[in-house]
């Protein structure tokens, strides 16, 4: 199982003793503390000392620096000593960073930037001047990484205490909140499945009705009603248009009566159960192709007339 990297940098001597305290702290978490006097850092033939440092610094997680009252080794790359230097590496490649300065050295430091510019200016607790100019520069630049100053090793290893379980409870936060995103775009992801379903149910549907339009007595009401006044009652017809009407009305008995028509309209009759029945059926059902229209019932009963005349049965003189 792969466990976070924690690089420890400071100066060697001085501090050796907090560095060891600060391992073991990281070691109690399950954390891998790398540090070069530990035979954490993988040294080269071809690559200065330091140079490996800033190699192995850059494959951590999280760099811890400590900054004491000794400048120690002076790096062979700039002015500043190997520590500012792996510190420099360490906010060059945006690691989480956490910075520790003793307190009477950072205490110094505000006496030191009111007094800079004077060129007169004596440290009493640390060894170089350029400790105060790194930490001044640290101080300016330094937005994102907090600065902690401490008495002793306790205070360092209570504010990492602090800071590690910070991050993984930012982690765990942040974990669930992808897990709620993923579940909220599961959820958007079904939805748009939905409704590209609806849509194309809708599309099929509208095309199924559209290919038989006016065509079925349960979804016309002209042919619902030619199918009361005849009496169909156990009887499905499917008509499109007026030809279909006629050929319809033909087969049920009816004689189109064309001279007595007007140009509104069809008339047709037929010799039933002793009566003349007659059916007037005007042209106002159909569109100009003649298609039967979908009409409210109101308007079907307006442009429908059934009329019914008796007749003897030694009457052989029909009225058309």
């Amino acid at each position: 199982m792969a466990t976070p990297r924690v690089f420890i940098s400071s100066t060697y001597y001085d501090l050796k003793h907090v560095r060891n305290d600060v391992c073991n702290f990281v070691s109690s978490l399950g954390y891998t503390p790398v540090m070069h006097d530990k035979g954490g850092v993988a040294y080269t033939q071809i690559e200065p000392l330091e140079n490996s440092c800033y190699s192995e610094l850059s494959t951590c997680d999280i760099v811890v620096c400590i900054i004491g009252n000794h400048f120690g080794t002076q790096s062979s790359n700039s002015d500043f000593s190997i520590t500012m230097e792996e510190l420099r590496t360490a906010l060059k490649n945006k690691k989480k960073i956490y910075i520790f300065i003793a307190k009477d050295v950072y205490t110094e430091n505000r006496t030191y930037l009111q007094n800079r510019d004077s060129g007169s200016f004596k440290p009493a607790y640390v060894d170089d001047i350029k400790i105060h100019e790194f930490i001044a520069d640290l101080c300016e630049t330094v937005k994102n990484n907090p600065i902690v100053t401490f008495d002793t090793t306790s205070d360092i290893i209570e504010s990492l205490r602090g800071q590690f379980a910070g991050l993984f409870q930012s982690y765990l936060t942040r974990e669930a909140s992808l897990t709620e995103s993923k579940t909220a775009y599961d959820l958007q992801e079904t939805t748009e499945n939905f409704k590209e379903l609806l849509e194309h149910f809708r599309n099929e549907t509208e095309k199924m009705f559209g290919a038989f339009e006016g065509t079925y007595f349960t979804t016309n009401n002209t042919l619902h009603y030619l199918r009361t006044l005849l009496e169909l009652r156990q009887t499905v017809f499917i008509v499109r248009d007026q030809m279909g009407l006629e050929e319809f009305l033909e087969f049920a008995g009816f004689i189109r009566d064309e001279d007595n028509e007007d140009d509104d309209n069809y008339i047709y009759w037929r010799q039933k159960d002793g009566e003349i029945q007659t059916l007037t059926i005007y042209v106002d059902l159909f569109d100009n192709n003649l298609r039967i229209m979908r009409l409210p019932m109101s308007e079907v009963k307006e442009n429908i007339k059934w009329d019914t005349q008796g007749i003897s049965l030694d009457d052989d003189d029909l009225p058309f």
